[in-house]
Order: structure tokens, then C-alpha cells, then sequence
């Protein structure tokens, strides 16, 4: 569903860039899933032992989409999207997850380049996707254009989806072509913009998420009231007793610099894998499964 999207506006001059967020909507079903999930967890130590022991390889498709051959307007080079994949499988490693990088497409089309997204006329997206998404519900696929509208990345939560419905192909990523490493957006050119919107796609919502009596649900992320600018030091926005822990800036769904992120923690991973089983998983041919005897725990 469209009202599922989270957008990352940042400032038009890439320089001065900021990550600032247009739409902070969660879907309530998921909230309350999250909840539920929540209130599972804190009756048992299962969930997170189970999802310590786990390993996910996930079909993975890029797709660039540029308004002609050039870097400035959107053709991300084959090097920088190696980066970027090597990027996100560091930022995933403490998960257990892998992205399995399938293919990669390239397509010229003005149109598909620059859309916007924030009119929420989906007709441009769902013709650009129905003709270049890959794979079933459980297959990640990442666009990578110039995106318009001032906007870093975008991102669909997991839902309950029929197969070849609006909702199906609307899924993925797009992320900001000057977002990869070595990009041209300044602050955030280390990748961390699709780790972020990645994260999403599984279900995780921003740690500052509805500020600091919502949260996102996840017992061990503290709570934050507002999104983070920069890479601040001593960052507390939550105070006292009710709210113990800074700010968590160094997380990968808050909004610091590139720099500054380098932590998805072990309730966030227990949180990917339940959504996982729930609606991603259920028909899944990604590989999954439990480490071996003898093998560390990934927590």
C-alpha cells in the first residue's frame, strides 16, 4: 500500500544535505504486529535465541535507472555498485543476513528518472517496476535514480500482498544514485542510505519513530524523540528514569551522516526475522537457516 512508504527528503543542494523525513507513517497493522511481537519477546527469551542462530541469503536484483549515460543523471558505475553491495552486506553482517546479488539492469528513461513520488501518482513507478522488477515477494529489488523531489531514498514496509497485484509490484527500494559510495551527495556517500531503506523492506521502523512514548517497538534500541542531524555527541532527547540510554545515533534507522551509522542491535535482528516468517518468508526461495553445531552465534 502507498500509505506504507517512508520518504527521506534531504536538502535540494546535495553540499548541504540532510536526511529529513516527509512521511514517518507506519501502517497500523504493522504497529500492531510490532507490538504484539514485542509483548512476545518480553515473555520469552526464544524469539532472540532463535534469531541469533540464523543465516538469510536474499535474491537480490539492482536496477539504475538514469535519464542518459551519465553519473550526474543517474548511471551509476559498475564499481560503485559493487561498493554498495559490499556496503550492505558489512552493515548486515551482525543479522546473519547476505544479499545474493542476481542481476543488474540499466535503463535510459527520462521519465522513469525523474519522477516524482511525492504526488503519490503511482503510474510512471508502477510502469517502470512492472516492466523491470524480478523475483517474488521475498526478492529485494533496489532502484537506483536520480529520484527528484529532494528525496534520499524510499522504501515499502512488508505487507500482506496478492501475487502480480499493484501492491506486489510496487515493492522495493529506490535509493538516490548519489547515495552510493563514492556519490556525490555529501555526508551521504558511504552507502548507508540503502542499508537504511533496506531495513524498511524488512519491517524496521525508525528509532525515533512516533518519538519517545512510541518508539520502534524494539526493546533494546533506546528511545529518541527526534531524528538526528549530523553525528552529535551525547545525544538525549529521552531523559530520566522512564527513558535510560543517549540517543541512538549510531543505529542504522535513525537519520545521522553515513559516518556516524554502524549498529542494527540483536532485537532488531530477532524483529527482521519474525516479519520475515510473517510476510516475506512464507513463500520464500531464499535460503534460510540455522547455524551448524560449532559455529559462533552471529550475538
Amino acid at each position: 500500500m502507498r500509505a506504507s512508504l517512508i520518504l527521506m527528503p534531504l536538502l535540494a543542494v546535495a553540499a548541504a544535505a540532510q536526511r529529513k523525513c516527509g512521511s514517518t507513517h507506519v501502517p497500523g497493522a504493522l504497529k500492531e504486529q510490532a507490538r504484539a511481537f514485542r509483548a512476545a519477546n518480553a515473555r520469552s527469551s526464544f524469539p532472540a535465541a532463535h534469531a541469533a542462530n540464523r543465516t538469510l541469503l536474499v535474491e537480490t536484483y539492482f536496477h539504475v535507472i538514469g535519464a542518459d549515460e551519465t553519473e550526474e543523471n543517474g548511471w551509476v558505475p559498475e564499481d560503485k555498485l559493487t561498493k554498495q553491495l559490499e556496503v550492505m552486506n558489512e552493515h548486515y553482517a551482525s543479522t546473519g543476513i547476505k544479499f545474493d546479488l542476481k542481476e543488474t539492469t540499466r535503463t535510459v528513461n527520462k521519465e522513469w528518472a525523474g519522477f516524482s513520488v511525492e504526488g503519490n501518482d503511482t503510474s510512471i513507478e508502477l510502469d517502470m517496476k512492472k516492466k523491470l522488477r524480478k523475483g517474488g515477494y521475498d526478492a529485494l529489488n533496489v532502484y537506483f535514480r536520480p529520484l527528484g523531489d529532494g528525496l534520499l531514498g524510499i522504501c515499502v514496509f512488508p505487507d500482506d500482498v496478492e501475487k502480480d497485484s499493484d501492491d506486489f509490484w510496487l515493492d522495493g527500494c529506490q535509493v538516490l544514485h548519489s547515495s552510493v559510495p563514492g556519490g556525490s551527495t555529501k555526508n551521504y556517500d558511504l552507502g548507508a542510505t540503502a542499508t537504511h531503506e533496506v531495513g524498511h523492506w524488512f519491517g524496521l521502523f525508525h528509532t525515533f519513530q512516533d518519538g519517545c512514548d512510541g518508539g520502534d517497538q524494539v526493546d533494546d534500541t533506546p528511545a529518541e524523540a527526534d531524528p538526528t542531524q549530523g553525528c552529535p555527541k551525547g545525544k538525549d532527547t529521552c531523559t530520566g528514569a522512564k527513558y535510560p540510554g543517549l540517543d541512538p545515533i549510531q543505529n542504522f534507522m535513525d537519520y545521522s551522516y553515513d559516518a556516524c551509522m554502524n549498529q542494527f542491535t540483536p532485537g532488531q535482528a530477532t524483529r527482521i526475522y519474525q516479519f520475515w516468517d510473517k510476510y516475506r518468508g512464507k513463500a520464500s526461495n531464499s535460503t534460510a537457516h540455522f547455524r551448524g553445531v560449532g559455529e559462533a552465534a552471529f550475538f
